[in-house]
């Protein structure tokens, strides 16, 4: 069973086989802090804690913006004067294609390039620290339930088409 049928068997109630999130976070090493369950309708915010909107993120740029599921994806809006980085965060099967990511989730940066261009270097070193950050919270309880709900980059390309998506 791959990573996104696990966490889908788990947030619809799960197989026998499956692993909870209250199973995998209990399974942190001694002494790590284990984050207290998500609030119902508490929205994605959850996911970047302890950050807010309109905190400095590093090297300048600010978090300005953190949507609802969009497509199959959350999409972080940053901000360095008036340079905006669109980041759309993904699930992914193993496979990251992304300037940063984590065990199950993806940080695509949308640009409107192919992938072929080099991405500001400060901007690629705040996505990786979003990445850290969003590593800490994404074991929570109740995060598997809102994981389940993403699809990868390339789904959401096949489904809704590239232009759709910047």
């Amino acid at each position: 069973m791959n990573r996104r049928d696990m966490i889908k068997s788990v947030a619809l109630g799960g197989a026998l086989g499956a692993v909870s999130s209250q199973a995998i976070a209990s399974s942190l090493k001694a002494g790590e802090a284990v984050l207290p369950p998500i609030e119902a309708g508490e929205g994605p915010m959850w996911l970047l804690s302890p950050l807010k909107i309109g905190d400095e993120v590093g090297l300048g740029w600010r978090l300005a913006a953190l949507t609802s599921n969009d497509r199959g994806a959350w999409v972080v809006e940053l901000l360095r004067g008036d340079q905006l980085g669109r980041v759309h965060i993904c699930f992914h099967s193993g496979q990251p294609k992304g300037v940063g990511h984590t065990e199950m989730l993806d940080f695509i940066l949308m640009d409107g390039g192919d992938g072929r261009k080099d991405t500001d270097e400060h901007l690629g070193r705040v996505i990786r620290h979003l990445a850290n950050i969003v590593r800490q919270n994404e074991l929570r309880e109740g995060a598997d339930t809102e994981l389940a709900r993403l699809l990868t980059h390339t789904e959401r390309v096949e489904r809704f088409g590239p232009e759709t998506l910047l």
